[in-house]
């Protein structure tokens, strides 16, 4: 293999190694602390969990300038940020309609109304976003020219491997967990991940995506 091929294979590894790093580091012991905040608890304390999510959110943000900034006028297409084409359209106004009645619906019977509009925002920029962008846009730029099996497995595995604390519940890592996560969740977030990644080479555009993504993590407030 090409010398500059190992660079555009290492760079998503690096990529989603500095985002895994960010959670074991940062939200991990801050969990094991019991000072983890939840958003469906927000309104307690709607300071501390935005900025909370926001400095978790830094590091895609940083990405985001920083492939504005390199790709300049080619950014919105090769970062697949346009969104055009009929089915395109309607496909992201239902998801957006469908979210939107969720939000509503919500506020209606749930007393927690803080926490539902938080919960709309987290999980739509905090999360949806910020995952898909990171691992979907800037990971496989990198593993554009390669073959399918590598610009989709790569950036995908890593996708599910940043998954190991939520998937544990923020409770103890052992070797038994480990394992339990590497041979059931894991496969099923890879998979998932690879299907994200169909959708917006498909569709053109990470939008469709984002907004998915989105509208399956929020409705989660339906259990609030």
């Amino acid at each position: 293999m090409k010398r500059c091929s190992v660079w555009k294979i290492l760079f998503p590894i690096g990529i989603c190694t500095v985002e895994f790093l960010i959670t074991a580091l940062f939200l991990y012991p801050k969990a094991r602390r019991g000072e983890l905040l939840s958003v469906r608890r927000a309104a307690e304390n709607l300071p501390g969990i935005f900025m909370q999510s926001a400095a978790v959110f830094l590091f895609p943000a940083a990405l985001l300038i920083l492939s504005a900034l390199l790709l300049h006028k080619d950014f919105a297409q090769q970062m697949y940020m346009t969104l055009k084409g009929k089915w395109q359209r309607i496909s992201a106004c239902i998801l957006i309609s469908a979210i939107s009645v969720i939000t509503v619906y919500s506020l209606i019977v749930s007393e927690d109304k803080t926490a539902v509009l938080f919960s709309l925002f987290y999980y739509s920029v905090f999360i949806a976003f910020a995952e898909e962008f990171v691992c979907r846009d800037v990971c496989t730029w990198f593993l554009r020219d390669f073959r399918w099996p590598v610009r989709y497995l790569i950036p995908n595995i890593c996708f599910a491997l940043l998954h190991l604390f939520s998937a544990a519940g923020w409770g103890e890592i052992t070797g038994a967990v480990i394992l339990h996560f590497l041979t059931s969740d894991a496969a099923g977030f890879a998979v998932y991940g690879c299907l994200m990644q169909l959708l917006k080479e498909k569709s053109g555009t990470i939008w469709l995506p984002v907004l998915l993504h989105a509208l399956m993590d929020y409705s989660v407030v339906l259990k609030y």
